[in-house]
């Protein structure tokens, strides 16, 4: 499957195949980067925070 990743304002970043599946991946990780999908094969980056896990104990 062809992906193309872009900005959050829809600049091209990078194209690339990823596994052939049923469908496309809602996330794609690309090093530090967070892209989710805009339409079908193109994705666009996204803010993200991490929320450390809290263990009780």
């Amino acid at each position: 499957m062809k992906v193309i990743l872009n900005t959050a304002t829809g600049d091209f970043v990078y194209e690339t195949k990823i596994l052939s599946l049923h469908k496309y991946p809602e996330v794609i990780l690309w090093g530090k980067r967070v892209f989710t999908i805009f339409a079908p094969g193109v994705y666009w980056e996204a803010f993200f925070y991490v929320i450390p896990e809290v263990t009780n104990g």
